[in-house]
């Protein structure tokens, strides 16, 4: 039997890799090879409290490697991104071979650089601000939380006619805030001060910072009969909020994460269009590349890395090494 490589956890904050299956496919299937599986600051909890065999990986994109009878419209050789991610073995996550239903899968264009077409991640930031209510050209949009998700949105946010306003509490990530669109950047504090001086807040706030702090500032800053969408997925530890500020205030509170199937597709297809005609000017983001065996490191420097770099991701061709940012 053919063996491959998987990351599996051994425990909290720590993981080896260890031999499994090859897969084999059906007739309606393709064969990936992954080349690259982003870090996801959605898996940090868990990875940090994690058990033995815990797997982990949804941000993917690979080459493919074998197709299946039935399989029209791609070859071996077409490198693909797209939605295949799991923590099974052999079945996506930080596995070297992934089974595909090619429904899930977009051919990346050559003109983009793989790290920043890794399509997962950049689909959700297609959804969050798909759901935003931005009717007319020039509304004040606030974004809580600046690092990968929260500049892709403002990028996005700015194409759609916004104002945006960025906070975070990092100098690094509001002057990323502003290479990446934002008209006005404030810390936490200085918005709380706002607040404290009689601010009424914006009409629509998205929140990214995934803490509760941000959770509370975004909920304070979001207007009456405003909008608060939450793009961070609040993994961990429950949140505790005003619950009585969002029903007196009349705050519509939205998840903005793709669930929708076909919101997840578009959100791809035009990420992959969008990218290569360079309308969405998203790209070149500071990325740093971890082999295989690095994946803890790759996790605990994701509490360290601003200004550093934005993006990481596991070179899921490279066993050792020592990590570098392209």
């Amino acid at each position: 039997m053919e063996m491959m490589k998987q990351v599996v956890s051994v425990g909290p904050r720590k993981s080896t890799i260890i031999e499994v299956p090859k897969p084999t496919i059906n007739a309606n299937q393709v064969l990936v090879k992954n080349k690259y599986v982003g870090v996801c600051m959605s898996e940090h909890y868990d990875w940090s409290t994690a058990k033995e065999g815990t797997a982990f990986g949804h941000e993917p994109l690979g080459v493919i490697a074998e197709i299946g009878a039935n399989v029209k419209g791609w070859k071996v050789g077409d490198k693909v991104s797209g939605f295949w991610g799991s923590g099974l073995p052999g079945g996506g996550g930080m596995v070297e071979y992934a089974p595909v239903n090619p429904n899930s899968i977009y051919k990346i264009p050559e003109n983009v650089r793989d790290v920043d077409c890794i399509l997962e991640p950049l689909a959700c930031m297609m959804s969050a601000v798909s759901k935003a209510k931005i009717s007319m050209p020039g509304t004040e949009v606030c974004v809580v939380g600046a690092g990968y998700m929260g500049c892709g949105a403002i990028s996005l946010l700015r194409m759609r006619g916004a104002y945006v306003i960025a906070v975070d509490p990092r100098k690094e990530s509001r002057e990323n805030a502003l290479k990446y669109g934002a008209d006005e950047v404030y810390t936490p504090e200085e918005m709380w001060e706002k607040i404290r001086g009689g601010f009424r807040g914006y009409k629509c706030v998205m929140e990214w910072g995934e803490t509760n702090e941000s959770l509370d500032l975004a909920i304070h800053l979001t207007k009456e009969c405003g909008q608060l969408c939450l793009g961070a997925y609040h993994t961990g530890d429950k949140r505790l909020v005003n619950v009585q500020l969002l029903n007196v205030r009349a705050i519509e509170c939205l998840s903005t994460h793709p669930r929708e199937a076909e919101l997840s597709r578009e959100g791809a297809r035009n990420a992959v269009r969008m990218l290569s005609d360079k309308r969405w000017c998203y790209q070149n983001i500071p990325t740093k590349v971890y082999p295989m065996s690095k994946f803890d490191q790759a996790q605990a420097d994701l509490e360290t890395k601003y200004g550093i770099f934005m993006k990481a991701v596991i070179d899921m061709e490279t066993l050792d090494g020592e990590p570098y940012i392209v």
